[in-house]
């Protein structure tokens, strides 16, 4: 299956790249041609730079000799936006004259741009203004087999493994319910869609190409990020649009239309998105032979409003809706049929920033998620519901040119229902096996605040120390988490860095003490204008008080204990403007004693070895491929080694080796995709082709045993290869 989004975001990754104007369907019109140079320090060309007759879509980007030129229909007083990165922003007054040529010189300055700042942490891959890029928006789109989705992009970077080749990530040998996505401060528990579902691969509802900043940290986060082990995806979405524009896409299993609009003034601004994903035809073209009922469907709205209240305050409401709906055939020891899976997904988030003087920053944000799920499966038949709130307050200032501060406060409530049939033993499906009715409703909150320095202890050496504290209101529990992170630049392009810290996760429904992780982390990076990246980290990770289960007194209790620890390789090259491409690599051994067992087994997410080879190629100005090659070690999973009757269910009881002892075979892939940039009706249009699992590797997702487990067979995941194509639109 492909996101339903996917087109539409391979649409936007060239709009950057091409001139793009109103009206250029009149051939008679009068028009205006913009054009000249972008330089920067020492009058240098920059490449990539974006310019923008601000409050339209009027513009283009600049090319390796830092020359743009675009048409337009606009006539007399306006301003043009100009970006690039580690440049300020810059505006300029113009006054356009209608069917003439006008040539536009500009230099860009540092001078908002601290270019000794460090800005290198451990275990992260970020994008944003001002910052060391090594993942953006255009490279989550072209990366062929990321279906340009943000979470499966990550995917590509060592450390990170896919669930079920789906969107949702497991860190560092960690469960992937220890990774937790934040935007603009609120937290994203299921920002997924097909979550969950057997053998169905989920895919996220977040729109990079909406984010001004992305921070994916693997380990060693800050103490601002609090109940969470493993790894933090922080998000940051744009303030105010600076175009207006509509676009529409088609393809194979989808159909998307989105928007967005800025005010003349610049006061306010607005976003929206529709999808609607169907699959027949992606199924049907393709010959995938597995049996859906009903066929998987999806549907996802959402946008944005914001509203600039003053020079500094800025008013932000964002809200987003999905649904889905699936049924797909699974044949187990007692029961053979389908299992069905929906759920309706509604999330908001209300910000508010502003100055409260000319140096600090203060934002707070209020919201509100509602996750509803209906699963059947044999006897199963559940009803489950999630709702969470959060309140949020961040404020940052410099103290001093060495010294910078900030602090935060949060509480968060998490409400759990779950209502339905469950069977007794999880090995009788059987519409006939017993089973018990549950109906629980069980609500949990959490109190945080924290405070964090950031200090220039010296030109070449940074120091971000921090403290949080999380009270616990189920499990009446206090946890205090000081962490540290340290970076030492060698060279100017080479950093030694380091972290350390303590970090706690509360099970959400359990009132028990908060499961806790400690992070120990030391590497190496060499970047060159984010050109050229060497990145070595290695990493310790001790776990304490896990979820576990007591067998002898039938209840869960926190005496779980693991260990991960491993080396992760990343190396990126781009050679402009042709060649994009990395290869990553990670080595992973973690072991936990969580199961039920007496010793520590290897943990459900250890994947020993991973590597995953990425690059794309611009053929020419129009036309771009790319190609993606994937290979880890197998997923652990749990042996049957026999069974034992059962005459009064008249079923077999497996009879299972040690936890997590055995290994599913090795896991590769390859994946193509091509886009290709065209006119229609005068307007700009894209083409794209995507070939997933070129090779059309059968891995396997899981076994399946027949009804007294004599006779293990394989279950292939449905990542079969499958082509798919599609068009965007500008209207």
């Amino acid at each position: 299956m492909i996101k339903y989004t996917v087109v539409f975001l391979i649409f936007l990754s060239f709009l950057p790249s091409f001139s793009v104007t109103a009206g250029t369907d009149n051939p008679d019109s009068n028009k205006t041609i913009l054009k000249g140079f972008i330089l920067g320090n020492q009058r240098r060309f920059i490449e990539g730079a974006n310019i923008v007759i601000e409050g339209t879509i009027d513009g283009a980007t600049s090319d390796e000799k830092g020359y743009y030129e675009f048409e337009t229909q606009k006539t007399g007083q306006h301003t043009l936006i100009i970006t690039a990165v580690d440049y300020g922003e810059k505006k300029i007054k113009v006054d356009i004259k209608p069917g003439s040529t006008q040539t536009f010189d500009i230099i860009l300055s540092k001078t908002d741009y601290k270019t000794d700042e460090i800005t290198v942490t451990a275990s992260s891959f970020t994008s944003g203004e001002n910052s060391r890029v090594t993942l953006t928006p255009l490279e989550i789109a072209r990366i062929p087999g990321a279906n340009a989705d943000l979470y499966r992009a990550i995917t590509t970077f060592p450390g990170s493994n896919q669930v079920d080749e789906g969107s949702r990530i497991a860190v560092r040998g960690g469960d992937p319910d220890e990774v937790l996505t934040f935007l603009d401060g609120a937290s994203l528990y299921s920002p997924f869609v097909f979550d969950d579902s057997y053998n169905t691969s989920s895919f996220s509802t977040v729109n990079p190409w909406g984010m001004k900043g992305i921070n994916f940290s693997s380990g060693g986060f800050s103490a601002r990020y609090g109940n969470v082990l493993s790894a933090v995806l922080d998000l940051q979405t744009y303030d105010m649009p600076r175009t207006s524009g509509l676009f529409a896409v088609v393809g194979l299993a989808n159909a998307n239309i989105s928007g967005v609009h800025a005010s003349k003034d610049g006061k306010f601004g607005a976003s929206f998105s529709a999808g609607q994903f169907y699959i027949k035809p992606f199924l049907e073209i393709n010959n995938l032979t597995t049996d859906y009922s009903p066929i998987p469907t999806a549907s996802n709205i959402g946008g944005t409003l914001m509203y600039k209240t003053s020079k500094t305050g800025l008013l932000k409401l964002y809200a987003n809706y999905s649904y889905d709906n699936l049924g797909i055939r699974s044949i187990s020891p007692t029961y053979n049929g389908y299992y069905t899976g929906k759920s309706h997904n509604f999330f908001t988030n209300l910000k508010y920033s502003f100055a409260p003087t000319a140096v600090s920053l203060l934002n707070m944000s209020l919201s509100f998620s509602d996750l509803k799920r209906n699963d059947a499966y044999g006897i199963l038949d559940s009803k489950t519901e999630d709702v969470y709130s959060k309140f949020r307050a961040d404020f940052s200032t410099p103290v001093s040119s060495v010294f910078d501060f900030a602090a935060g406060a949060e509480y968060e409530y998490n409400g759990y229902k779950i209502d339905g049939k469950f069977p007794i033993f999880s090995y009788n499906m059987g519409m006939n096996a017993p089973a018990f009715n549950l109906s629980d409703n069980k609500n949990t909150g959490r109190i945080g605040a924290y405070i964090e320095t950031k200090a220039k202890v010296h030109a070449d050496f940074l120091v971000v120390a921090g403290l949080r504290s999380d009270y616990f209101t189920l499990s009446e529990k206090i946890a205090a988490d000081p962490r540290i992170s340290l970076v030492y630049r060698i060279s100017g392009n080479s950093f030694l860095k380091g972290a350390a810290g303590i970090y706690h996760q509360n099970p959400k429904t359990t009132n028990i003490k908060p499961e806790q992780a400690i992070h120990y982390i030391l590497g190496y990076e060499y970047n060159r204008d984010n050109n050229y990246i060497l990145r070595v980290e290695s990493y310790y990770k001790d776990y304490s008080n896990l979820l576990t289960y007591d067998p002898v007194n039938y209840l869960s209790v926190s005496q779980g204990t693991g260990i991960a620890k491993g080396v992760d390789v990343f190396l990126k090259m781009r050679f402009r403007p042709k060649f994009n491409g990395w290869i990553s690599y990670a080595y992973s051994d973690s072991k936990r004693k969580q199961y039920g067992t007496a010793q520590e087994t290897s943990a459900n997410y250890d994947i020993t070895h991973t590597l995953s080879v990425v690059g794309s190629y611009n053929i020419s100005d129009k036309l771009t491929a790319g190609a993606t090659y994937k290979i880890s070690t197998g997923k652990p999973y749990t042996p049957v080694i026999g069974s034992a009757y059962d005459p009064m269910q008249n079923v077999y009881i497996p009879l299972y080796d040690i936890t997590n002892s055995g290994r599913l075979p090795t896991f590769q892939r390859i994946d193509i995709n091509l886009q290709y940039v065209f006119s229609m009706f005068g307007r700009f249009a894209v083409a794209f082709f995507a070939l997933n699992n070129v090779l059309n590797t059968h891995n396997v997702y899981q076994y399946e045993y027949n009804f007294d487990y004599s006779r293990k067979d394989e279950v292939y995941s449905n990542n079969r290869r499958v082509i798919y194509f599609g068009i965007g639109l500008q209207l």
